[in-house]
């Protein structure tokens, strides 16, 4: 793929430890993933805070579940911005379907999605399409249509890759649809290469990111203990602003040190 010069903004989700990303290409905003209900305003605020002129032109949701896709139907109907998502997972973003989480999902969890406002996808991703510069990898398991999104230097995971409590980890297993699915899909995505890593859940891991994960996983899979990230490699969350990762043309800066988050998570 041709190189590119983009921002990556990172606005984190306190609540669940997750994350919503901005990718800024000049006045282009994309948005990967909105987080929980109730989020749209402090997005568009964000981009706002970005500068004049910035529009938020496309959403593209790496699953169905409620903390990545929570707050889509409200942010399109602010902006106008397009929604993309898997084939596998657009029934449940719109509400044709219901979702079909696991039996292990808490009730609370369960209850939660009375809060999920529905979606019509405006564009249905299949494997191997390409999105403003990204490759859609089709990596299912923790949904039928979970997605990562990767070109060669960076890679959305969506919830196949999370940091918890400074460690790699993969997914959820109780959120996950098909735990052995999960596990083949997370071997996809280790096979590739990228510099820096955005999970679902947790702060970016920055700087060699492929090689961490493979370290980490591997360790993990022996029954040790996971590779713990020391600063700069993962972020602190922010309570104020999005931590900021630019990538431009294969080197990366960073606004502000980044050092280990020790705040727990999880998955709705």
């Amino acid at each position: 793929m041709p190189e590119s010069v983009y921002g990556i903004y990172r606005i984190p989700i306190e609540r669940v430890n997750g994350n919503s990303y901005l990718v800024v290409r000049g006045d282009e905003v994309i948005v990967v993933d909105t987080g929980i209900p109730g989020n749209a305003e402090r997005i568009i605020g964000e981009v706002g805070a970005l500068g004049p002129g910035r529009r938020i032109s496309a959403i593209i949701l790496t699953h169905y579940h409620l903390d990545h896709s929570g707050s889509a139907a409200d942010l399109r109907a602010a902006t106008g911005a397009k929604v993309y998502v898997h084939e596998a997972d657009a029934p449940f973003v719109s509400g044709e379907r219901r979702p079909p989480l696991p039996p292990s999902v808490p009730k609370e969890t369960l209850d939660a999605y009375s809060q999920m406002r529905p979606v019509r996808p405006d564009v249905v991703l299949r494997d191997g399409d390409v999105v403003f510069g990204f490759r859609v990898i089709h990596v299912p398991g923790h949904t039928p249509g979970s997605i990562a999104l990767h070109d060669g230097r960076a890679l959305f995971a969506g919830d196949n890759v999370n940091v918890r409590d400074g460690s790699i980890v993969g997914s959820p297993a109780p959120y996950d649809w098909d735990s052995s699915m999960a596990k083949e899909s997370l071997g996809r995505l280790l096979s590739l290469e990228f510099d820096v890593l955005l999970p679902g859940h947790g702060p970016p891991v920055i700087g060699d990111a492929a090689a961490k994960a493979r370290s980490a996983l591997k360790v993990r899979t022996l029954g040790l203990r996971a590779l713990t990230l020391s600063a700069p490699a993962a972020a602190r969350e922010s309570r104020s602003a999005p931590n900021v990762i630019r990538i431009i043309r294969y080197y990366k800066a960073q606004s502000q040190p980044l050092p280990v988050s020790n705040e727990r998570g999880g998955d709705i």
